[in-house]
């Protein structure tokens, strides 16, 4: 003990314990992230649309009319690049993140369809039919729960679309009678995917889109000799599977 109380002191004194203490640097603390903002973003990907066409034909237009009808449904198909631009705003609520968009979209593609050897009418007699969506834009009202840095949401709303067509009817011996319409259609849009964030103000987007259109009603006027037509309605409907780069503004912050 004798020993331990004169060499304790002499070595504490060699290592000056009495001097300042080293104090590790506080960490930096992570960025504060948070979905809500505004935000606008390019969007590239393709659709398939998918036209449901049906006919009416009056009764007294020539022998063997009804069965136009019964053979002339079809669906026609158009596909391409789907591409374009978004913007919205998200905001924290209660049970998630809502947010409002607005996008516009590019499409490509077309489709169309000659009927002939309509039974009951001579076999060089046809019935086309062509459509095609060049353009669409969709006001969509946005839910989602958020994970980590992804966000799963669903969306609902309302769309607009050009939708072009064109119905003809082909006799033998008579003039060929068609009428083409180009015009923009209102209509519903739903859909789902997930947002990921690979930081704080920029992100990428995998979506699903269903738009159903008003039905297009042409109706081609009747053959020089007859009094009556054909009344073809368009139901068209789209798929979009498309990818997104969105850019949030302003600064990280609650």
């Amino acid at each position: 003990m004798a020993v331990l109380g004169v060499s304790v002191p002499a070595v504490a004194g060699d290592l000056d314990i009495a001097g300042p203490a080293y104090k590790a640097p506080s960490p930096v603390p992570a960025p504060f992230f948070t979905w809500g903002g505004f935000y606008a973003g390019g969007t590239l990907g393709g659709h398939w649309g998918r036209d449901e066409v049906s006919t009416v034909t009056d009764v007294g237009f020539l022998a063997g009319a009804n069965l136009i009808d019964t053979v002339s449904g079809v669906t026609l198909s158009a596909h391409g690049f789907a591409g374009g631009l978004d913007a919205g705003y998200n905001f924290a609520g209660i049970g998630g993140v809502w947010g409002i968009e607005v996008d516009v979209t590019w499409l490509g593609g077309s489709t169309s369809r000659t009927l002939t050897g309509i039974a009951g009418l001579p076999a060089a007699d046809a019935l086309t039919n062509t459509s095609q969506s060049n353009f669409l834009s969709t006001y969509r009202m946005r839910w989602g729960v958020p994970y980590d840095r992804a966000l799963f949401f669903v969306s609902g709303g309302f769309a607009l679309a050009n939708l072009k067509t064109t119905d003809t009817f082909a006799q033998v011996g008579l003039p060929v009678q068609s009428v083409s319409t180009s015009t923009t259609l209102p209509g519903l849009a739903a859909g789902f995917g997930v947002d990921y964030a690979i930081t704080p103000n920029w992100w990428i987007r995998g979506e699903y889109l269903f738009v159903h259109l008003k039905n297009q009603v042409n109706t081609i006027p009747a053959t020089l000799g007859n009094a009556d037509d054909i009344a073809v309605t368009h139901e068209y409907t789209d798929n979009i599977f498309r990818f997104a780069l969105n850019y949030r503004f302003g600064s990280i912050g609650p």
